[in-house]
């Protein structure tokens, strides 16, 4: 599979500074998990979601165990079956999940443009979204695009659809029609509404001339999503694939903010199954939240318990185990590391020894699983092997001892546990 310099060195970036995974290019140096994604694809993204039925899965793995990395892959794979998707990624004192206005906030927030030929980045936001969509099918909008058959045809699907709340198909219909007459003031009040954001006394005025005389509310928030879902599939996507990540910290909020947290949460995983047809929700989570949180709560426990984790021959289990792999641990990574030479050497338009680089590959490989760390050896591996490969590029190439493997290693663990995203 070719990649360009810039993708490469975009790669080699990322997983150098902090190990973690960027947002494009992870199936360049993907390991251990396509069964995982051929059974996704095969029971989901091929068939049920695309005929309108909705599921949800939890991913489940320790820090730094390729939790990130999994979603981007569900994300390329999403794309490639033309779905839309939204990544949100959680902050550490943060969860939408105690105010479902928040949930659609963050969904509509997060909703990625996604464009098939740029290499490095999306841009996020539902009204980017949309402008993307409208651009596809009528080209660069002006003021004649109003009467282009392509966009009068889409004007006539949107009416004609049976989107639930009459207030977002007027919004969405708004916006395209304020784009294209480039009526910045309307362009402002109706983005804001779509964003879930606060809107003015002004604001008000403009979206009820459009007839949006409904505000997005907490108890409203999930027939807005699901109005936002149905709008998704009128405009010719299959439907939209939910991630969330980094939810690590959802195991220590603790108290009455968790009891509300993990009910919604349940509210989440019931509506999306049930009310939101052709997406699918999935919810990254560290295994403390499965062991400790979940079992307090007997309702959540009855949707993510699993008689054995998800896989081709078990495919109803709401749990996707990342230590549940399709090689073991010492040959990922080993796998991984030699995948990422040829990705290293376009990115630096270099050449390296691939058989001294892959034998130290598997002598930081051997070192990260017999040391014991507090962070996960997988993201740790990958960090230290990408700084040997930039050291090996700047100096003379050479074998790595035992002891010095284990020195680097400890060097990484030290940087990643000062770093901004500690374990919890």
């Amino acid at each position: 599979m070719s990649i360009s310099q810039s993708l490469a060195r975009h790669i080699i970036e990322n997983l150098g500074t902090s190990g973690t995974p960027p947002a494009r290019g992870v199936q360049h140096f993907n390991v251990g998990n396509r069964s995982l994604l051929d059974a996704l694809d095969e029971y989901y993204f091929s068939s049920y979601l695309q005929n309108g039925g909705g599921a949800y899965k939890i991913v489940v793995g320790d820090y730094g165990s390729g939790k990130s990395h999994f979603l981007y892959c569900l994300q390329d794979l999403a794309w490639s079956q033309e779905f839309a998707v939204a990544k949100v990624d959680l902050s550490p004192v943060e969860t939408p999940y105690n105010d479902q206005r928040l949930v659609y906030a963050a969904v509509a927030r997060n909703l990625i443009w996604h464009e098939k030929e740029q290499e490095i980045s999306d841009e996020k936001g539902l009204t980017r979204f949309l402008e993307g969509t409208l651009t596809r099918f009528v080209g660069h909008p002006v003021l004649e695009t109003l009467t282009h058959p392509n966009y009068t045809g889409l004007v006539e699907t949107l009416e004609k659809a049976a989107i639930d709340s009459l207030a977002y198909k007027r919004a969405i219909l708004g916006y395209f029609d304020a784009l294209i007459r480039r009526h910045e003031a309307r362009l402002d009040s109706i983005t804001r509404w779509l964003m879930g954001e606060t809107t003015s006394p002004d604001d008000t005025k403009i979206l009820r001339g459009l007839g949006v005389t409904e505000k997005i509310t907490r108890p409203n928030a999930f027939r807005m999503l699901r109005s936002l879902v149905q709008t998704i599939r009128e405009l010719s996507y299959n439907g939209l694939v939910l991630l969330f990540d980094e939810v690590d910290r959802m195991a220590s909020i603790g108290g009455k903010a968790e009891r509300l947290a993990t009910d919604n949460l349940r509210e989440v995983i019931d509506r999306t199954r049930d009310d939101l047809p052709g997406s699918m929700f999935v919810y990254a989570v560290p295994p403390q939240f499965i062991n400790e949180t979940v079992p307090r709560y007997d309702a959540l426990r009855q949707r993510v318990q699993a008689f054995g984790p998800f896989s081709r021959t078990n495919s109803f289990s709401p749990q996707i185990n990342l230590e549940r792999l399709d090689v073991d641990e010492n040959v990922l990574m080993l796998t991984i590391g030699e995948k990422l030479i040829p990705i290293f050497e376009t990115a630096f338009n270099t050449d390296l020894d691939h058989q001294t680089q892959r034998a130290n590959a598997e002598i930081l490989a051997n070192a990260a699983t017999d040391m014991f760390l507090d962070v996960s050896h997988r993201r740790l591996f990958v960090k230290s092997f990408v700084t040997v490969l930039a050291q090996q590029n700047a100096g003379e190439e050479n074998t790595l001892t035992e002891a010095e493997a284990k020195a680097i290693i400890r060097g990484q663990v030290a940087e990643l546990s000062a770093g901004e995203t500690p374990p919890y």
